[in-house]
């Protein structure tokens, strides 16, 4: 977890333009001292703070004497100074947490959101590109800034209503390649279309002001600030503020996380935004051609599975969605529920999971009709791209049993691509460690960790007596380098044991699904802590039933097969379990979890699991870092072969 002495921060506030004084704002410059001296108090250096401020001369004194207390560096708001620190002066330096506050002007075109620069005129709308910003801040050009939290206090006007289209100029920051390791997190004051609530009489900004009043009342002794506690916080003031008719300003946020996924909450209250034709098909998306290629697509496509898991993780991050499936196991109706959404991106969202769960035609199809489609409607992409290669993920699955004569271990294997299987693996004889390194590679084989945004992941699939064993330490042959597979692939432990019980497999498969239903986001209610082996042996069962994840944070004495909490996580079908091995390094083995697990959605935990891997490997990594002896449960149900006995890897005895 990164410290305060390690946090940067650029704090900027914007109150006189060179438009004139019909844009002055009274607040923002003043909020910008306001916030930088919270940092100082909360222990983040000085000479760490860039403080960029263009104050109304009213405010220019006080400005001044905060700024001079403070000690920050300081600058003007202006496009050349701006620029430099965004675009030169940060990608040199480090941080373990890069807090970027803004407050000023703001306007919305199409998708990306503008930040008015204070030298900006009515003829030279000068201006940041804070959709381009947060692109590239999510990319290698930022590799050294790991952390991110992004506060914008700041209008979504949009430009028609201004009638500033065609009129904004625009510039790209230098955006490297797509950081898998990245977590961003980004609220902004105001949903599209509305106005950012500016109290002259305070000098302050609502939003600027109630972030301020939530980032008190933050534990004082935890750093970094609890993104979606403060997310969560925010929201629920000013949702109180609209019921009392103090304001009609809903924030909204872009959540980033882990392996470049967005997470996007989208508001109602604020007006949609899409291309113009979207209003001229009275609403909907999609013309009447393109809705016709699509429905003889989905009309020739096999019946499709979970059609409502489907809508429901494409919809995720919709709040206030203009409509639901009247008929949610139909196609047809999942369909046009989706056109009617605030902004397109659900329905292409829904329609790369329902090929990534298709046939390979109907994917082909599909595809072709998404690449034509999408970018008319202002749907990037390469977000789409990054959705199917994680649905497109391939699982190494390998089944790991002991010899009954003690040779070493019987080895069977299957390989999963979305919805494709088939089983590459089938050892005759028992294989030693050694050989079973050399098939990974092979398995592996294709796999760059230096290029490929998504790793495969290896389940080993154990008896309860080697969910201990150190797997992720193997060497493994990857991209011509020895590399130990679980510092570059994720590495899970699933047990064998319950599949065989018909009983468990079905606790297992409730639970799964509860644990998709809570979505991306960080869910401590979901975790249960156990921080010492019950005297009598005997596990709470009722808290065992109310949680889909386990921590156990206790001393490990026996082994995985004789612990009763183990075991009563295996009774109970708890799908997701995260020790550390017996002998490890840890002081408090809870404390070295909590490092794990704060502050992450448990669904990315294979790529977090990852991650601490790798960083506990560097040389530079402290003897007692989390990820060392870390052992991670992963029982995903979807990915049961359909066959457990021997049998040859043959076209036709492939799993399906």
């Amino acid at each position: 977890m990164s410290l305060p002495s390690d946090t940067r921060a650029v704090v900027v506030g914007i109150e006189q333009y060179s438009i004139g004084a019909v844009w002055g704002l009274d607040g923002p410059a003043l909020d910008a001292c306001r916030f930088a001296r919270w940092l100082t108090l909360r222990g983040v250096p000085a000479d760490r703070i860039t403080l960029l401020v263009s104050p109304l001369p009213s405010n220019a004194d006080v400005v001044n004497e905060q700024a001079q207390s403070l000690g920050c560096r300081r600058g003007a708001a202006d496009h050349a100074t701006i620029r430099e620190v965004f675009a030169r002066g940060l990608p040199g330096t480090t941080s373990g947490l890069l807090i970027l506050h803004w407050g000023g002007h703001g306007v919305i075109e199409a998708d990306d959101r503008r930040l008015i620069y204070a030298d900006a005129t009515s003829h030279d709308k000068r201006n940041l590109n804070l959709t381009q910003l947060l692109k590239c801040m999510r990319t290698s050009t930022y590799a050294r800034h790991p952390e991110q939290l992004v506060l914008v206090d700041a209008c979504s006007n949009l430009v028609e209503n201004l009638g500033w289209e065609g009129t904004l100029p625009n510039e790209d920051f230098g955006a490297g390649r797509p950081d898998p390791r990245r977590h961003q997190y980004a609220l902004l004051a105001a949903s599209p279309g509305e106005r950012a609530v500016n109290d002259d009489a305070a000098k302050t900004g609502l939003f600027s002001s109630t972030v301020r009043d939530v980032c008190e009342v933050l534990p004082s002794d935890a750093w970094p600030p609890d993104a979606d506690r403060l997310r969560h916080e925010v929201g629920a003031r000013f949702a109180l503020l609209r019921e009392q008719g103090r304001t009609r300003q809903v924030p909204s946020a872009l959540w980033f996380s882990s392996r470049s996924s967005q997470d996007e909450l989208v508001f109602a209250a604020g007006a949609p935004v899409g291309r113009g034709s979207a209003q001229a098909a009275g609403g909907l998306l999609l013309t009447h051609t393109e809705l016709q290629q699509l429905k003889r697509i989905l009309d020739g496509a096999p019946a499709p599975n979970r059609l409502r898991e489907l809508y429901r993780e494409a919809t995720r991050d919709v709040v206030g969605a203009a409509g639901l499936p009247h008929r949610p196991d139909d196609l047809a109706s999942t369909v046009l529920a989706l056109r009617n959404l605030v902004r397109p991106t659900p329905l292409f969202r829904f329609l790369v999971r329902f090929a990534a769960d298709s046939d390979q035609v109907t994917q082909n199809r599909l595809w072709e009709w998404i690449n034509q489609t999408a970018p008319g409607w202002g749907v990037d992409l390469e977000e789409l791209a990054s959705l199917d290669a994680e649905l497109c993920r391939t699982h190494v699955l390998l089944r790991l049993q002991p010899d009954l004569l003690g040779e070493g271990l019987q080895v069977t294997g299957w390989t999963y691509t979305g919805s494709d299987s088939q089983q590459t693996v089938s050892a005759e004889a028992p294989w030693a460690l050694s050989r079973l390194a050399v098939e990974m590679g092979r398995l592996l084989e294709g796999f760059d960790p230096d290029h490929d945004a998504v790793p495969p992941v290896v389940e080993f699939l154990v008896d309860m007596s080697l969910l201990d064993e150190r797997l992720e330490m193997l060497r493994v042959r990857i991209a011509d380098q020895d590399r130990t597979v679980g510092a570059v692939c994720p590495v899970v432990m699933r047990p064998l044991d319950r599949l065989a019980d018909r009983d468990r497999l079905r606790s297992l498969q409730a639970k799964w699904l509860e644990l998709t239903k809570r979505g991306g986001s960080y869910d401590k209610d979901a975790i249960h802590w156990v921080e010492c082996v019950p005297a009598d042996g005997q596990c709470d069962t009722e808290a065992w039933h109310a949680r889909v994840c386990a921590a156990l944070a206790y001393a490990r004495t026996h082994g995985p097969h004789e612990d009763p909490v183990l075991r009563g996580a295996m009774a109970a079908g708890t799908p997701v379990a995260l020790w550390h091995r017996a002998g490890s390094p840890h002081t408090s083995r809870r404390e070295a979890l909590e490092r794990v697990l704060r502050n992450r959605g448990l669904r990315d935990l294979p790529d977090v699991v990852l991650n601490q891997r790798a960083a506990a490997q560097l040389p530079t990594a402290n003897p007692d870092h989390s990820g060392h002896d870390l052992v991670l449960l992963w029982d995903d149900p979807d990915r049961i072969p359909a066959e457990l006995q021997w049998y040859p890897p043959t076209l036709e005895g492939a799993t399906s």
